[in-house]
């Protein structure tokens, strides 16, 4: 009589433990809370106005960093993206800056991720070095139709002390399946990398 029962207790675990070993091994990403997915990034358009370094610590205090720009793919999912996040808004603080710079050359770093700026899309007669330190996103509009057209945003520089809204970025977070087992049923969840 024990003899069916052990069988019947091994097929089951046996069943669970492979049901297990499936789930445990999906993974996903998945942007915080407010944010969208855009690209490979997680973004968040604030319309706060601030100044550059106000948006820098805002981004910080909810563990992100301003947005920095790596292509020209990326800036057209951005551009594509802000219409709907951000309807009629013409400029956003990037994390794009020259503090601290001395040498001649005129080299902008992104501050969220140290790197220099390789990439650079100007916006129509743009760079203006003396206009300030700050790189924005900055969009050219038109009225001509009656109405207020917003074309897409490219790069321009600012005086960090001004004030603009700002897009904060951060990483997707990834997460693994797995499966929590309880003596009356069990639970799939969602455990951060």
């Amino acid at each position: 009589m024990l003899w069916p029962k052990l069988v019947c207790f091994a097929l089951v675990s046996l069943a669970l433990c492979q049901l297990y070993q499936a789930a445990s091994q999906e993974t996903f990403s998945a942007c915080p809370v407010n944010f969208t997915r855009v690209a490979d990034k997680c973004l968040l358009a604030d319309s706060s106005w601030k100044s550059w370094y106000e948006s820098d610590r805002h981004c910080r205090s909810i563990n992100a960093g301003l947005l920095s720009i790596k292509n020209q793919t990326e800036l057209k999912a951005i551009n594509e993206w802000l219409p709907v996040a951000a309807p009629y808004q013409l400029e956003f603080w990037t994390a794009g800056n020259k503090l601290g710079e001395v040498s001649t050359l005129i080299d902008y770093f992104w501050q969220s991720t140290g790197d220099r700026a390789l990439y650079l899309p100007w916006a129509v007669g743009q760079p203006t070095p003396a206009s300030g330190d700050c790189l924005t996103l900055l969009a050219n509009y038109s009225t001509s139709t009656g109405q207020l057209v917003v074309e897409d945003h490219r790069l321009a520089v600012k005086n960090c002390t001004q004030w603009a809204p700002h897009i904060c970025q951060t990483e997707p977070v990834q997460f693994k399946t797995q499966l929590c087992l309880n003596p009356e049923a069990f639970h799939e969840v969602q455990v951060p990398l």
